[in-house]
This record gives structure tokens, sequence and C-alpha cells, in this order.
């Protein structure tokens, strides 16, 4: 594996842009007209470090669990120095969020680092604690940059409600490939279900998250026009590749591999975000 991979699978650098540029299109909802001002941006980074943190600081704790998964081994000779360097990140980003943001921001960054810590030492040896704390650190980032401003749109809190169960949703799934690796060191779900009770239940979850979706629809009332249109159709993107991963779910034993298709509606979800923006100021 060259170097440039291997950076880039310890640091899961696209997740970290991902809770990055969600917590400032959060942010945009939620702190006035400006696109670019401090509370924005310090949001932004703060959450990208907080992701970045997270990442470093688990595949240094549990490097060995990443060497074992023989269809993407991760090799890691060095996992203090992965341990010191996702304490740095975590240290960053709660200094950031210190000087520029509210005192709950910094709360939000300190949990996040708290968070991993106990899930890295326990809480990801057991399925109910383990797919519920990630969950809640994915949430995080609309959290994050909701309260960076001062006001709430009424379409975060059902975004919120969604995202939480489509990633609840994609660890389950994740459990289900990763379950050679995990044998013997995890209790995850898929152990204790099998693969199609799991498939089902994220399937359910992933049903919960749509629905969450379709209620801010209600929110998203804009005038009939191009705008309009920019908002709204990543928005029914996003809910469609969710549909369609149910459908997947409920009839093929393997589509747990199909899970980046979550990602994929994820995005969409922002590109919405962004067009709902545009047309507020």
């Amino acid at each position: 594996m060259s170097s440039l991979k291997w950076i880039y699978k310890v640091t899961r650098l696209e997740q970290c842009l991902i809770a990055g540029l969600s917590t400032w299109l959060i942010a945009l909802l939620s702190n006035g007209p400006l696109w670019l001002n401090e509370p924005k941006v310090a949001a932004g980074i703060s959450m990208f470090f907080s992701c970045l943190g997270a990442s470093l600081f688990h595949h240094g704790r549990r490097h060995k669990l990443y060497a074992e998964k023989w269809y993407d081994p991760i090799i890691i000779k060095h996992p203090g120095v992965l341990i010191a360097c996702g304490t740095a990140a975590f240290i960053c980003s709660i200094v950031i969020a210190g000087i520029a943001l509210p005192a709950l921001c910094t709360q939000i960054a300190i949990a996040n680092f708290l968070i991993i810590l106990l899930y890295a030492e326990f809480l990801d040896q057991y399925w109910p604690f383990k797919n519920l704390a990630i969950a809640l650190v994915c949430v995080t980032p609309i959290v994050m940059g909701w309260y960076s401003g001062h006001r709430l749109h009424p379409v975060v809190p059902f975004l919120m409600a969604a995202i939480f169960c489509t990633y609840f949703a994609r660890e389950i799934l994740k459990d289900i490939e990763d379950r050679d690796a995990n044998h013997g060191k995890r209790f995850t779900m898929v152990m204790s279900l099998g693969i199609n009770t799991c498939q089902r239940i994220a399937g359910g979850l992933l049903g919960i998250a749509i629905l969450c979706l379709a209620g801010g629809l209600l929110q998203l009332a804009q005038p009939h026009s191009i705008s309009a249109t920019l908002i709204y159709v990543p928005y029914l993107f996003s809910m469609y590749f969710l549909g369609r991963y149910i459908r997947y779910l409920l009839r093929d034993v393997h589509a747990f591999h199909r899970y980046r298709l979550i990602d994929i509606g994820m995005l969409s979800l922002m590109a919405s975000t962004l067009a709902l923006r545009a047309t507020l100021y």
C-alpha cells in the first residue's frame, strides 16, 4: 500500500471534509446573511479536526483489528503516533471552538473527544452502545452548526433525526461487512441477530429517516421557481437513494456492501441545504 493511500485510509479524509462542510452548511442557516464569517468558518474547521481526531485515534487504538480485515487491511506499525496525532486534532477542535464559538459548541467538541475515547476503550465492543455512540457523533456537525449561530431553521430538527437514523443504519451495515474481523473482539448486532435481521433493522431505520426527510419537505416551502427546483431536486434524490437502498436490503442478503448509497444520499442532502441557504437572503 502506498503512503498516500495509507494516509487516506487512516484519516478518512472524505468523511472529515463532509463533517466540516455539513457544519458550515447548517451554520449558514443559523448565522445571518454572510457566507463566510468567523463563527461559520470556525465551526466547520473545528468539526473537521474533531472527525480527523476520531479517525486517527481509533485507528491507533484498534490497529490490530484493522490489520485483520482481509478484504481491506491497514497495517499500522506505530499506533502510538496515531493516538497522539488524534489527540492533538481533538485539542485543535476544542481550542478553535473555545476561541471563536459559543460555549455549547466547545462542549460538543469536548463531548466528541470523550465519546471516542470511551468508544475505543469499551463502547465499541458491544453493539447497543457501539452503534448509538457513532450515530450520536455523526449528528454533532448539525448540532454544532446550529449552535454556532442564533436562529434555528425549522428544517434542521428533521435533518438531525434523519441523519441519526441513517448513520445508525450505516454502522449496522458496516458491522455486517466487518463481522469476520470483529469475531472474538467485539459483540456486534450481526453476531447476535444474523445478517438478514440486521439488514431489515437497517432498512427500517432508513425508512424512519425517509419519513423524517418527508416531514422536512413541509419546512422547505418555496415559490415555484428555479431556486425551488434547486432545493427540491437534490432533496428528493436523497430520499430516492435511501429508498433504493432499502429495496436492496430487503431483497439481497449481500446488499450491505452497497452502503455507499447512503453517502450519495447525504451528499444530495448537502446540495439541497446549500441551495436552500442561497434563497434565504
